[in-house]
């Protein structure tokens, strides 16, 4: 009798230690990365304050759950949630909200965030721009999930494509459109997952990525095999070294990428690489520059001006021949835009640069000058001070402004990185 006794209480004992422990470290493997909330309920009473964003460099880092960070998953850091906890976060700005889960801490500092986000929630919150911004939080109780088996699916109500870098798109959202080459495939050594790419972000083996030289960085292609027929999607984030032009290869493919085209065993393998632009609703993008998830996003915003100015059009491949020309007083040349990261630093006025202002840098205008910037691409304008210098290589390579995001997005080439401009000298006051 004592001894079923003992069992017993050793039994509650182990029951309790277990349900204690799961409120704050244990996680269902489906419920973390198989299944996403399909119904739900608010429950709790909702907290405020401010929310800010995970580097974009922070991907492949361990969370205080066990887990793997992603930029690409709806998850969060908070000190005030158990492990686990789905949360509705509401930005009070402009009412957009996201389910996230919780699956990391912040610090315990003061000034500390409430709430730190993954980029793919903030880009549906939308202040990724800024970086914070302030939130309602409320908890959820899960009345149901949907099963998945991609770990960087969103939940029901963030609804964003192309899903992610880490799945074969099964039924093509896609159009195939502009240029296309054939030649040799190769893909990466394992050894290189975790090494830093072209865009800055890590590469990681299970991705489907790719490194090219023939297409802009973040430019998603269709590569198919022209030994067995079958296709993969990937996205071009990082470049392969000049000499492997010379071997015919035109695609340096992730070992995932690889893998799918049944390549691994031969090593290299003839391909056609097509450019393909996403079907995406209308109702869910405002503007192409900035309709990509996070992943393509973020990377673009962590390149700096020099980098991009390495890469991602032809108009880089030019800049020697495209020498500053002045016409019936404008000037026209190569514009860039700032790396989001210089956000808080000082300009050549003493100002503190925000990439959220009309503002530029040039050496061809006088310091606080307005001008209007045309855009020669597409024919649209923005009017912007110019109130910092850039370096003075930039004239040997036909730059002629540097522009705030707010400005290089309301003239759409964002993604493309460079494109040509007009620039003119205006009056202040001058309406765009």
């Amino acid at each position: 009798m004592m001894q079923k006794l003992v069992f017993l209480f050793s039994y509650l004992l182990i029951g309790i230690s277990l349900s204690f422990a799961q409120v704050d470290s244990t996680f269902s493997p489906k419920t973390a990365f198989g299944q996403v909330p399909d119904s739900f309920q608010v429950t709790g009473k909702p907290i405020s304050g401010m929310a800010a964003t995970y580097s974009s460099k922070a991907d492949g880092s361990k969370t205080t759950s066990g887990e793997i960070f992603y930029n690409a998953q709806p998850t969060g850091a908070s000190n005030q949630f158990p492990l686990g906890t789905w949360v509705k976060v509401t930005h009070l700005k402009n009412g957009k909200w996201a389910l996230v889960r919780i699956n990391d801490r912040t610090s315990k500092k003061k000034s500390a965030p409430v709430i730190q986000l993954s980029r793919s929630v903030v880009t549906q919150l939308g202040f990724l721009r800024t970086g914070s911004a302030k939130v309602k939080i409320e908890k959820t109780v899960i009345n149901n999930y949907q099963s998945n088996n991609n770990a960087d699916t969103f939940p029901v109500s963030v609804k964003i494509e192309p899903v992610s870098d880490t799945v074969q798109i099964d039924t093509p959202g896609y159009i195939i459109k502009g240029k296309s080459v054939n030649g040799i495939a190769s893909f990466y050594s394992s050894n290189l997952d975790g090494t830093l790419t072209s865009t800055g972000e890590r590469y990681r083996n299970n991705k489907l990525t790719a490194a090219s030289n023939n297409f802009p960085l973040n430019t998603w292609v269709k590569v198919t095999s022209l030994f067995n027929g079958k296709s993969v999607v990937v996205r071009i984030n990082d470049r392969m070294h000049p000499r492997m032009k010379k071997k015919g290869r035109v695609v340096d493919l992730s070992r995932a990428a690889a893998n799918q085209l049944d390549f691994i065993s031969r090593g290299i393998t003839k391909v056609k690489v097509e450019t393909i632009i996403w079907q995406k609703k209308a109702a869910l993008i405002k503007e192409q520059p900035d309709s990509l998830p996070a992943v393509t996003d973020s990377t673009v915003s962590q390149m700096d001006s020099s980098a991009i100015a390495r890469d991602s059009t032809k108009e880089a491949d030019n800049d020697a021949e495209s020498n500053l020309k002045k016409e019936d007083g404008a000037l026209q040349g190569i514009a860039s835009f700032y790396s989001s990261n210089l956000d808080g630093t000082k300009t050549a006025t003493g100002e503190i640069f925000r990439n959220k202002k009309m503002t530029a840098a040039s050496n061809q205008f006088p310091l606080n000058t307005w001008v209007r910037v045309t855009n020669l691409k597409n024919g649209r304008s923005v009017i912007v001070r110019i109130n910092d210098r850039m370096h003075p290589r930039m004239k040997a390579k036909g730059r002629v402004v540097d522009l705030s995001r707010s400005a290089a997005q309301k003239l759409g080439f964002l993604k493309k990185g460079l494109t040509r401009v007009r620039v003119e000298k205006v009056k202040k006051g001058t309406l765009n």
